[in-house]
């Protein structure tokens, strides 16, 4: 509360001033001295009668308009306040950024006062209007003041202690004062605290309604984009409940968006709580497998969580979600699981050959199981990736597995996956298996004959209903695949005999490609020389790799148990050893001539005498043209020779146009 000293030396000092214009030895706040000498500057009356309301009710009514964020911010403390000052002769006062009033609270007989002042809505408390008051100061010093009796510059002010505090609005521009005023005698010094804290309230509040419409604007616009775009997205704030399902979403999951929106994201995926606790722990966004379960039994998707993160970290998140088939197809180049080579990769032109390459071409067009049998080294997995890539699934992953290559304990983890903590050492949020990461394409399962008996049984489930179930699952998950399985063993004496699943091998037995020795593809041999020389030339920096006759005879007297396989292997180390390019018997290796029928073997690798590289020529290019009926261009890509060489060849043994139709 101001004393009557305190009072009548305020007053003292500014009787001083307004006698002689200075300031010398009175104590005077350094921001009421330089408002008492703009005023004086200004050549205001500190005698002048009450100043006239600046605005008529028209004018006010418009100004108010402006203000309507400001006053519906400030009304609800303002009001606070007026019950807390209530009956002790306070007034509460709101202004704009002008200093014009335009709001004002009190009981009756202050208000009375104030009006007697025309300290009313509608008049201007500017200090070029009125002089030296608290809300004109607080406006022009951006801060808040309070002002106790004679530091008003005008006299008929010093009845009054005011306390003015700014107010701002979210981008830091002054918007107006709250002031409460009363009796200079009466003054309490807690006033001053009372509107600072009012000031700051409202606008705390301005930035909440500013911030609650940007986030309003924010979300129609994300609402908007959410529907237009073909994504399956779903949107969830801080706590995971879901803010937004868009229809994309909603068709894949099956789901209605209103049902589930304001819901945990547990009540979308009940199956997948690793995908909440990934977005409470603000994990970057990674692909995470999520399951959900329906009329039609458990399906899979993978999300994708984008994190939404601000100063107070995870905001909430967007969920892109797509099937689990579109995902693996993405990364299948990228993993692997993808078929290279075609039917045009198959090089030879023995009947022998061509027999399962016609059957393997017919299959390829239909969904049938396929079984490819023959020896090490006969190109069983290379007829399989033809057959995939010649199919309806060409499109879809090759997932190649052998089933002799994996250990016992392990082969059935890969085969069908296993949920996070099935066993020990299992990873904790599981793993896929090979059979559905096929979902959409082909699983190869070579060497099928060295699969353990109790897991064949689990195959043929898959073969009848095309379920599999994860190990440490109960749910399983349907997949469509084609299987395609090699064996260079005899599989239907070997199921007669009990060393495998004759139930199965009828499964896997649909249509049975078998495919024949090297040793019994007449002609083929030097075909192949040919062109696994012009690979290891490209390889090894050596482009005109050549065998000579004599290493042409060495390689037809050998019997080539590793088939193709040994045949790479042979020629690679010879490609290698050789230095002027052209390959010696020397060279081949030992192995060759311990041949079963040593020079009884000839150089197309059957069992006729040797005959001439020539006329082996002559056959091949003879056969090859009748087998395209006479297209050069095909017959250059099977035996892997330019154009011209073919021209070349055709004039060097008098082979005429005329032959190639026959």
């Amino acid at each position: 509360m101001v004393g009557e000293a305190e009072f009548e030396a305020l007053l003292a000092g500014w009787r001083a001033f307004m006698a002689s214009g200075r300031l010398d030895g009175l104590a005077i706040r350094p921001e009421v001295a330089g408002s008492w000498r703009r005023c004086r500057a200004a050549g205001l009356d500190p005698q002048a009668p009450k100043p006239p309301v600046k605005l008529a009710q028209a004018a006010l009514a418009a100004t108010r308009a402006r203000n309507r964020l400001f006053i519906e911010a400030a009304l609800p403390f303002m009001r606070f306040l007026e019950t807390a000052v209530e009956g002790t002769g306070f007034i509460l006062v709101l202004t704009d950024a002008q200093g014009v009033v335009l709001d004002a609270f009190g009981d009756d007989a202050i208000l009375a006062m104030a009006r007697d002042n025309n300290y009313v809505p509608g008049c201007s408390r500017a200090e070029r209007e009125v002089g030296t008051n608290a809300i004109g100061l607080a406006l022009i010093e951006a801060k808040p003041i309070q002002l106790t009796g004679p530091e008003h510059y005008n006299v008929r002010h010093h009845r009054w202690t005011c306390a003015s505090a700014p107010v701002f609005d979210p981008q830091g521009a002054l918007l107006g004062t709250v002031t409460l005023s009363g009796e200079s005698i009466g003054a309490h010094r807690h006033t001053f605290g009372l509107v600072i804290s009012a000031a700051q309230a409202i606008g705390d509040r301005l930035r909440e309604r500013a911030t609650q419409i940007e986030k309003g604007r924010v979300d129609a616009l994300l609402a908007s984009i959410l529907q237009s775009v073909s994504e399956a997205l779903v949107t969830v704030d801080r706590q995971g409940l879901i803010t937004n399902l868009n229809p994309r979403a909603a068709d894949l999951l099956g789901a209605k968006a209103q049902a589930f929106e304001g819901k945990s994201l547990g009540s979308l995926f009940p199956n997948s709580p690793e995908l909440l606790a990934a977005l409470r722990g603000g994990r970057e966004a990674q692909p995470i497998e999520v399951s959900q379960d329906g009329a039609k039994g458990r399906a899979y998707f993978i999300v994708t969580p984008y994190l939404l993160a601000g100063d107070e970290g995870v905001q909430g998140a967007i969920l892109a979600i797509g099937p689990r088939r579109d995902f693996f197809a993405t990364v299948r180049d990228i993993s692997g699981f993808n078929a290279v080579f075609t039917f045009d990769d198959i090089v030879g032109v023995a009947p022998s050959l061509m027999r399962p390459i016609e059957l393997a071409r017919i299959t390829a067009r239909q969904n049938s199981r396929v079984l490819i049998s023959g020896e090490t080294g006969t190109g069983k997995e290379l007829f399989a990736q033809a057959i995939h890539n010649a199919s309806p699934r060409k499109n879809g992953p090759f997932v190649a597995i052998n089933c002799a290559a994996i250990p016992r304990d392990l082969l059935e983890s890969e085969l069908f996956g296993y949920r996070g903590g099935a066993f020990s050492g299992a990873r904790k949020g599981g793993q896929v298996g090979k059979l559905e990461l096929a979902d959409g394409g082909t699983i190869f399962l070579d060497e099928i004959s060295q699969m353990p008996l109790d897991l064949q049984a689990k195959l043929l489930r898959v073969l009848e209903d095309g379920l599999i179930t994860r190990l440490g699952d109960t749910k399983p998950v349907k997949a469509d695949l084609r299987v395609i399985a090699a064996t260079n063993e005899n599989l239907f004496e070997k199921s007669r005999q009990g060393g495998f699943r004759q139930d199965l091998y009828y499964r896997l037995s649909v249509v049975e490609v078998t495919l024949p020795p090297l040793r019994e593809r007449a002609g083929d041999l030097p075909i192949l020389a040919r062109h696994i020389l012009g690979r290891l030339g490209k390889k090894l920096d050596k482009p005109a790799l050549t065998l000579s006759p004599a290493a042409m005879v060495a390689l037809g007297r050998y019997d080539w148990p590793g088939n193709i396989r040994e045949l790479e292997n042979v020629l690679e180390m010879a490609a290698i050893v050789c230095e002027a390019g052209l390959i010696e018997p020397q060279h081949l290796g030992s192995r060759l001539g311990a041949g079963r029928g040593g020079a009884e073997r000839g150089a197309t690798g059957v069992g006729a005498a040797v005959q001439p590289m020539r006329a082996v020529e002559i056959d091949i290019l003879r056969a090859t043209m009748k087998e395209f009926r006479g297209n050069i261009a095909l017959v250059s890509r099977k035996l892997g020779l330019s154009r011209s060489t073919i021209y070349r060849r055709m004039k060097e043994h008098g082979i005429s146009r005329s032959i190639q139709i026959e």
